[in-house]
């Protein structure tokens, strides 16, 4: 069988035309009739039944036009591999704090990774954007991700990812976790879990209770520490939605209905003004801020 038949015979096929896939594929239609011909002469089968304008293709037309998509599909995978096999392992070098990192990176990861498995990530931890901007500023990462704060330096680009929220959370069992409306000050009679100074959560926790007295029970610097804190019922405190959404799943955890405790974070893709992205830092930029599937994460 001639593969440039073949290929003739389903683009006629899919466009369910001769004229269509004579301009589709840049033949006049007396050539694609004869190599049709060809094909069903080579074959010793009917593929295509013509009467006027009517075209239908026959029971035998129907399974070439199966195993050709097959076939082309494969010769495009083939082809894409072979482009792929020959691009040296690339590495892309990523600032981030400890919340994305653990909560939002890997997933991204794994998702570009799968059209683009030739890059290698070199993921860099730190946890204030300060720092973080200096690493672009000296060239030691590529890109930044981080949730927004106040950037006052020109030569920083910030660009919105997906927006994050941070909420009030209580163990599964406890009696307000059934979603019914909560006041700030029947909050402010629960024991709170504080987050270490460190992390941005905390000033927002503080401005939130700031005039009021409430009964901070204990202090920790880890998320994961917090989140298993609360679970025991050993209080309450505001974390990312993105971050408990496995337990949250399984009932481990709920969202106190306070909008005061409900507070929009957005989280960001930060990179140098004066640099021109070329090939790998082009596609992950584009799959962060064009890909619908991270929208939630």
């Amino acid at each position: 069988m001639n593969l440039h038949h073949l290929y003739i015979f389903c683009a006629v096929s899919e466009m369910k035309s001769f004229t269509k896939a004579s301009k589709k594929i840049n033949i006049s239609q007396p050539a694609i009739s004869q190599h049709i011909n060809n094909l069903e002469f080579t074959l010793g089968k009917k593929l295509i039944e013509r009467r006027g304008r009517l075209f239908k293709l026959t029971n035998h037309g129907e399974v070439l036009l199966e195993y050709g998509r097959r076939i082309f599909n494969m010769v495009e995978e083939a082809e894409n591999a072979l482009v792929r096999s020959g691009k040296h392992k690339e590495k892309l070098f990523i600032g981030t704090s400890t919340i994305p990192g653990t909560y939002f990176l890997p997933g991204f990861i794994s998702n570009f990774m799968e059209t683009n498995p030739y890059v290698r990530f070199n993921v860099t931890l730190e946890e204030s954007n300060a720092d973080l901007i200096e690493k672009l500023i000296n060239n030691q990462i590529d890109l930044a991700i981080n949730y927004e704060s106040v950037i006052l330096r020109d030569e920083i680009q910030i660009s919105r990812i997906t927006q994050d929220e941070l909420v009030l959370v209580l163990p599964g069992k406890h009696p307000w976790a059934n979603g019914q409306i909560i006041s700030f000050e029947e909050i402010l009679t629960l024991p709170f879990i504080f987050h270490s100074k460190e992390l941005f959560i905390r000033s927002i926790m503080e401005n939130i209770l700031s005039g009021n007295t409430v009964n901070v029970v204990l202090e920790l610097s880890n998320l994961e520490a917090i989140k298993a804190a609360i679970i025991h019922g050993l209080g309450v405190s505001m974390l990312p939605y993105s971050t408990i959404q496995l337990e949250l799943e399984h009932g481990l955890l709920a969202i106190a209905n306070c909008s005061t405790f409900r507070v929009p974070r957005n989280l960001t893709l930060l990179r140098k003004r004066s640099s021109f992205e070329l090939g790998t830092a082009q596609e992950v930029i584009d799959f962060l801020l064009n890909n619908n599937s991270i929208s939630k994460y």
